[in-house]
């Protein structure tokens, strides 16, 4: 039913498993009850390659942990990515730098597992369109991540 498609930049020390990934993405949708067809493309990438996306799309010329782009939305100009007769309802792109998650696994004092986990479902609910831009948004989409996380196994132990 969805399709989850996983790239990752050759980094040194990276260890994370695609299989992972796969697992964590699909069980964020399940826990979302989508029952739509859903394709996620997601890339691994490190801090210079996500600054390139970064500048390029939302013309912030720093880093950043996780970016994500949901395809059926509207651009600027009120056009969408067309949906083929058929085919996926959605599709999304989804980016995490590998090098941004392991700083701020070491910084929060969690393991790199549970960060990487709060990354990947905080952008699936990014392509679901959950937004944090006003305070109201913020605190229903921190609420979704905990109960997500909590459902798919987020330790949330320091270590």
């Amino acid at each position: 039913m969805h399709t989850v498609s996983i790239r990752m930049k050759r980094i040194k020390g990276c260890s994370v498993k695609c299989a992972w990934i796969r697992q964590t993405i699909l069980a964020a949708l399940e826990a979302e009850k989508v029952s739509a067809p859903l394709e996620i493309d997601c890339l691994v990438t490190d801090d210079a390659g996500i600054r390139a996306l970064n500048s390029r799309y939302r013309g912030i010329d720093w880093p950043t942990d996780v970016l994500s782009f949901a395809l059926d939305e509207a651009g600027t100009d009120g056009t969408a990515f067309p949906v083929i007769p058929g085919g996926t309802a959605r599709v999304g792109i989804l980016v995490v730098s590998y090098l941004t998650a392991v700083e701020q696994a070491q910084r929060n004092h969690i393991a790199f597992e549970d960060e990487m986990r709060l990354l990947l479902v905080h952008g699936v609910l990014h392509i679901l369109g959950y937004d944090h831009e006003r305070r109201p948004e913020a605190i229903a989409m921190r609420k979704k991540e905990r109960e997500i996380l909590a459902l798919i196994g987020h330790s949330g132990v320091k270590s």
